[in-house]
């Protein structure tokens, strides 16, 4: 286990990213696990993955930095469109960890310049056809440069005020507070320390509204589904998951769930959900960045009563 935090954060971290493999209960729907893509189609490096709706699915891969549009073919996904990520300025090679589509865009989170590659940089960016916007991430502790933000996905502001969220000087949460940010906040994992980090992207630059422990040692990605959040970490969590909801104001850990039993124990560092149950079950999807016998993404099912 590796902590690199400081202050009180790292009791959080300890707290509750050392869960061990007997407080997990077994995955909440199909055993069997299958590839879903062709062979060597991405390689290594595929990193981060979600759903825009139940036909399309984006992914990232961190190096070099690549945005791929995927649509079904079959049991499998294939590549429906593709290209190169960039800084706002053009330049650089941005380390693409994650993605999510929002009802506001879609959003990369980035923890370097591969260009620079022993400087650690956090940052989310907004793609469209190019780089819109781009927000540096305060508030994470320092971290090496390839244990920094991993994961991301968006919370409804709909969600956080139906529940009393409140922000981290135990404030309701009031979107109104954070003019310009859209329609949600963004949470990133940190891969380091599997804290979770709450932000409101606005024009004037990136607001810490809070920050938790994921009930996990390290966090590889997250998906928001269901009114909850799921964090999921790799092979060095065995490729366990949690699920974290609104309690008394503030999230915390509800679940933590094996991998599915016939579902590799590899590199795996993307998740997503799809958005539709179809005969009681969703779709969901895992990306191995490691591209283990020549296949980047395995598909299984989860139960949609969970």
């Amino acid at each position: 286990m590796r902590i690199k935090v400081i202050g009180v954060f790292a009791v959080l971290a300890v707290g509750l990213g050392t869960m061990s493999a007997d407080a997990a209960t077994a995955w909440p729907g199909g055993s069997a696990t299958q590839t879903a893509d062709g062979s060597n189609v991405f390689g290594k490096n595929l990193s981060g993955l979600s759903f825009e709706g139940a036909g399309v699915v984006w992914a990232v891969k961190n190096g070099p930095s690549t945005l791929y549009r995927l649509v079904p073919s079959g049991s499998t996904w294939k590549v429906d469109q593709k290209r190169s990520l960039k800084f706002r300025n053009g330049t650089g090679d941005p380390d693409a960890e994650g993605v999510v589509s929002t009802p506001d865009g879609l959003f990369v989170v980035s923890e370097r310049d591969n260009d620079n590659g022993d400087v650690s940089s956090p940052m989310v960016l907004k793609v469209g056809n190019g780089t819109e916007k781009e927000w540096k991430l305060p508030g994470m502790p320092s971290v090496e440069p390839n244990d920094g933000p991993e994961a991301i996905s968006w919370i409804p502001d709909s969600f956080l005020t139906s529940q009393g969220f409140k922000d981290d000087t135990g404030k309701l949460y009031d979107p109104a507070a954070y003019p310009g940010h859209g329609t949600g906040l963004f949470a990133v994992g940190l891969e380091a320390t599997g804290g979770i980090f709450l932000y409101a992207l606005q024009d004037g630059g990136a607001k810490l509204v809070s920050k938790f422990a994921s009930g996990q040692a390290q966090v590889m990605d997250l998906e928001w589904e269901n009114n909850r959040l799921w964090a999921t970490c790799d092979n060095n969590c065995s490729g366990r998951s949690t699920t974290l909801a609104v309690s008394d104001g503030r999230f915390k850990v509800t679940a933590t769930y094996d991998r599915p039993s016939k579902l590799p124990s590899v590199n795996l560092e993307g998740f997503a959900l799809s958005p539709n149950c179809v005969n009681g079950k969703k779709v969901a999807l895992w990306a191995d960045d490691d591209n283990t016998d020549k296949h980047a993404i395995r598909s299984g099912s989860l139960n949609c009563t969970v």
